[in-house]
C-alpha cells in the first residue's frame, strides 16, 4: 500500500482513496475463474460435508464423541472420494461406498477386537437390513476391563437420498448382555428401511460397557472399550 496525494478513484487496477489526512493507493484484488472441473469438486465437497453430517446425527447412539473433529475430517474425506466416481452413475459393483469397517472413534479398537463373535450384515430384501448374530458365551466372547458387568451393543441405520443430502429412514436396536457363562442364543437382528434409487445406507454399532460402582452401574470411560464403527454401506 502506497501513498499518494489529492486524488480519490481508480485508474486501471489501482484504487486511490484516503483514510485521515493522508492519501493512500492499493492494488485491486485479483479475480479466479472457477473451471467446471474445480466447480464440481467444490459442489461434492459440499455434499460430502451435509452427507457426513446426516450420518453422525443419524448415528449418534453408537457414536461416543459426538465433537471428534478428527473423525468427522475422516469421514467427510472417505465420501467425497466415493462420490468422485459413484455421482451421476448407476449402482453397480463398482460404485459401491467402502465405508464399512470406518472408525467412528478416532483413539478406539476395531469391534474384532474386542467381540470374538463373527455377525453377518446382509440384504434379503431390498427394503430391509438384516444383522445375524451367532450363538456365543459373553463371558469368553466380549474382551472386558475389570469388574464388567454387561455389554450393550447398539446397532444404528439411515438411508440418505444422496442427491438431494436429505435422510429419508433410520432404525436403531440396542440388545444387552450379561457377563457371564450362559451361552446366548442366535438373534437376527432386522431393521425396515426405504432404498430407492439413489440412496445411500448406512449401519453403524458399538459396544459400551458397564460396571458396577460404589453401588451404581456406570459405563466405562476407558476409551479402548468403547469400539464404534460402521459395519454395512451400501448405494442403490
Amino acid at each position: 500500500m502506497g501513498s499518494q496525494m489529492g486524488f480519490t478513484g481508480r485508474i486501471g487496477n489501482v484504487i486511490h482513496y484516503k483514510m485521515g489526512d493522508k492519501f493512500y493507493s492499493r492494488s485491486l484484488p485479483r479475480k479466479y475463474k472457477q473451471t467446471k472441473g474445480t466447480k464440481a469438486k467444490s459442489s461434492e465437497f459440499g455434499m460430502a460435508s451435509t452427507i457426513g453430517r446426516v450420518i453422525r446425527e443419524n448415528l449418534k447412539s453408537v457414536i461416543f464423541d459426538k465433537a471428534d473433529r478428527t473423525m468427522q475430517t475422516r469421514l467427510v474425506g472417505e465420501i467425497y472420494s466415493w462420490l468422485q466416481y459413484a455421482r451421476h452413475q448407476p449402482a453397480s459393483a463398482a460404485t459401491q461406498p467402502t465405508l464399512d469397517r470406518f472408525r467412528l472413534s478416532s483413539e478406539s479398537p476395531a469391534l474384532s477386537a474386542r467381540w470374538n463373535v463373527k455377525f453377518v450384515v446382509s440384504r434379503p430384501i431390498s427394503s430391509q437390513i438384516q444383522v445375524t448374530i451367532p450363538s456365543f458365551i459373553p463371558k469368553s466372547s466380549f474382551k472386558s476391563p475389570a469388574g464388567t458387568t454387561a455389554v450393550v451393543c447398539r446397532i444404528a441405520s439411515v438411508v440418505i437420498n444422496v442427491e438431494n443430502k436429505k435422510e429419508i429412514g433410520n432404525a436403531q436396536n440396542e440388545i444387552s448382555y450379561t457377563l457371564d457363562q450362559k451361552k446366548v442364543p442366535a438373534q437376527n437382528i432386522i431393521q425396515k428401511l426405504p432404498m430407492p434409487a439413489g440412496s445411500l445406507l448406512v449401519t453403524g454399532m458399538c459396544l459400551e460397557y458397564y460396571a458396577v460402582r460404589h453401588k451404581n452401574t456406570v459405563s466405562t470411560n476407558d476409551k479402548l472399550f468403547k469400539p464404534s464403527q460402521i459395519i454395512y454401506a451400501v448405494y442403490s
